[in-house]
């Protein structure tokens, strides 16, 4: 398993699927997509899922034009379907992480993730958590949601 996706990410063939197209998810993907893999960017916001699929930016950091044509070619889309985590071969978690009362980060999000990837993990995926949190948490947040068993 771990041969065929070192593979795919070689010859650039793994689907990426980024969960949460904001601040830090939609540049990762617009950047993975312009390499010339194929992206599926997955966000709550039927808004931001809608935009995205027209080829429009709502973040200034990420032309419009160039999400038109990374969009126009095929690799980026988006979803708010996580069910579709099922086809990719990567996930990255991109989530936000706001402070609470407490100013410890807000892992509702990330957690909520997880357990979306749960429900369609499969052998020799590779999931990458990227939102600004404390260290341990895919060790302590995400791995128990994500592989129970491990």
């Amino acid at each position: 398993m771990r041969s065929e996706l070192l593979h795919k990410i070689t010859t650039r063939s793994a689907k990426v699927g980024v969960i949460g197209m904001g601040y830090v998810g939609l540049p990762l993907a617009a950047r993975a997509a312009g390499l010339g893999f194929p992206v599926l960017g997955f966000d709550v916001s039927d808004e931001k899922v809608a935009a995205l699929n027209r080829g429009e930016s709502y973040i200034g950091d990420v032309p419009t034009s160039l999400l038109s044509e990374l969009h126009g070619t095929g690799n980026l889309a988006a979803t708010s379907d996580t069910a579709r985590m099922a086809e990719c071969d990567l996930l990255v978690i991109c989530v936000p992480t706001p402070l609470n009362q407490t100013r410890d980060p807000d892992m509702r999000f990330i957690e909520s993730a997880a357990e979306a990837i749960a429900a369609t993990i499969h052998s020799g995926q590779l999931v990458i958590l990227e939102s600004t949190t404390y260290p341990g948490t895919t060790r302590e947040v995400v791995l128990p949601r994500v592989a129970p068993a491990a």
